[in-house]
């Protein structure tokens, strides 16, 4: 989200998504019961309401600066051939029965579910997953256009998709669950245009749009279409804009809102005191990280990011920001991506003598000045650079920070103007190649907005998606990890749990590592 993505993703990777059965406010006690021994059933609510942090850009996957909010609306109303499992560890089928793969790892064909049709009754053709890969692939617009860069050709008929590589590409499954591999009604998008389609989307999955009031809501209401028979089980999502941490709060407390997502951890104790309220934890690829633009003096000077590195205290960043939910790590590579991560590199013990030294040997006896560029609405983030500042000053590093809403945030590290920002990931693929890939491969993202260009790290990331053989390609990974570490471009600074707080009344709240909020069986008890 980046991934980041969603992406994340992205991500945050990140998205999030409550599904439930129009009309459906309760159910029957059995016919057969005895007289007076039946007990009432359990009513449900019709509407979930869940507070978002920012406004959707659009809800269409091939634009430019998708991130979380985007993905977590979108993955409801999309679905593509295959998505992850519930507990993540491996594919399944979504919109596809089965697959098969030729014996030169070159074409994947893939047999189809009968009878998919759009929200609006209009079935699934042909031609719109030709033009829906394709244009995963080639739209300009675009920043996720790499996870399909591999695909040489597309050819469907009523029962089948084929796709074709251009060359042997390990992660290709896993980048088909990514948020963008989706299909999209081809016909839809030639009668209304580019800019409405981007505004009033059209797809298979649980929900469809019904309003969007930009900057305030977005409601998503039960696709009668649905292949999934009894699902979702909640008729209505609303989605409320808003950006402030402790207005999120507040309204879930005062019951305008019943999920809230990336809670701040100071936020933690005074829900979990809330009767009304309750605190949910799940397993994440969420990392932190400190973004040091390269292209900016004194930040092209290896040493000086060396001297940031030991100036930068992250167990205490941790303990303070993340509290038991967190932990400092060393690789840009979440542990939970199992046997990919580097369990080799090691975090850097705090040492501002260090730092010094090492600025000292950059030719700054003096320290420097650097300005760290957060978003104005986070708590989070703000505390990071607040700490971070405290941090810094010990080993000679001046520190101003500045305050920017998101969207002149996003266009200033985009554009690398920035100094140093901190950012977040959330992998939204079983893989390590796509946060891999957003920092080494320059193209990409300017190595994730740090401007650094290491053609070596970039050559090695291409030959790492194109090995076939695992071994080989985990010890690639690794040694990715070691020389993004090495550059201190990108620092991570800890990984946490995502924690989500909802109004106790609501049931079978599923979140993936992936921030993929699982939620056909999600309900709000009356």
């Amino acid at each position: 989200m980046k991934k980041k993505i969603t992406g994340k993703i992205a991500l945050i990777l990140a998205a999030c998504s409550i599904v439930g059965l129009s009309g459906c406010s309760g159910q029957s006690a059995s016919s057969g019961a005895a007289a007076g021994s039946s007990s009432a059933a359990t009513e449900y609510e019709d509407t979930v309401n869940i507070g978002l942090a920012g406004d959707p850009a659009y809800l269409d996957p091939d634009q430019s600066s998708i991130g979380p909010t985007e993905a977590t609306v979108m993955q409801q109303i999309y679905q593509g051939l295959v998505t992850t499992s519930a507990d993540s560890t491996s594919i399944e089928p979504d919109l596809a029965t089965d697959w098969k793969i030729s014996d030169d790892g070159l074409t994947y064909t893939f047999n189809l579910k009968p009878g998919t049709k759009f929200s609006d009754g209009t079935p699934v053709k042909p031609e719109d997953w030709v033009w829906s890969l394709t244009r995963a692939r080639d739209c300009d617009t675009s920043e996720y256009r790499f996870i399909a860069e591999e695909i040489k050709d597309v050819k469907a008929d009523e029962k089948t998709v084929t796709i074709t590589l251009k060359y042997q590409w390990a992660p290709f499954l896993a980048d088909l669950c990514n948020f963008n591999m989706v299909v999209g009604c081809k016909a839809y998008y030639d009668k209304v245009g580019g800019t409405e389609y981007a505004q009033k989307p059209l797809g298979t999955g649980p929900y469809m749009l019904k309003e969007w009031v930009k900057g305030s809501s977005l409601t998503l209401v039960k696709n009668p279409n649905y292949a999934e028979s009894g699902y979702p089980k909640t008729s209505t999502l609303k989605f409320t804009v808003i950006p402030d941490d402790n207005t999120r709060l507040m309204q879930l407390q005062s019951g305008q809102l019943d999920v809230v997502g990336d809670v701040p951890y100071s936020q933690v104790d005074t829900i979990q005191k809330d009767q009304n309220l309750k605190v949910q934890t799940f397993k994440s690829t969420q990392i932190r990280y400190l973004i040091l633009n390269t292209t900016k003096k004194p930040l092209d000077n290896l040493k000086v990011r060396q001297a940031i590195l030991y100036a930068t205290n992250k167990q205490e960043i941790a303990n303070l920001v993340a509290t038991k939910y967190g932990q400092p790590v060393a690789s840009v590579l979440s542990e939970s991506q199992g046997k990919w991560f580097n369990s080799d590199l090691k975090v850097i013990n705090y040492d501002p003598e260090k730092a010094k030294e090492l600025l000292k040997e950059a030719g700054f006896p003096n320290g420097v000045t650097l300005t760290i560029s957060v978003s104005s609405g986070s708590q989070v983030y703000q505390q990071i650079a607040t700490l971070l500042k405290s941090e810094w000053e010990k080993a000679g590093i001046t520190v101003n920070i500045e305050l920017l809403e998101k969207a002149a945030l996003s266009n200033k590290f985009q554009s690398l103007q920035h100094q140093a920002t901190v950012l977040q990931w959330v992998d939204d693929i079983m893989d390590p190649s796509e946060v891999s890939g957003w920092i080494a491969d320059y193209d990409q993202s300017h190595a994730w907005y740090t401007g650094l260009k290491d053609q070596a790290l970039d050559d090695l990331n291409a030959q790492a998606s194109k090995e076939m053989d695992e071994t080989k390609r985990v010890t690639m990974y690794k040694e990715i990890q070691q020389k993004i570490s090495d550059n201190s471009n990108v620092i991570p600074l800890f990984r946490n749990d995502f924690v989500y707080a909802t109004s106790n009344k609501i049931q079978n709240l599923e979140v993936s590592p992936f921030s993929v909020m699982r939620l056909k069986d999600i309900q709000k008890t009356k």
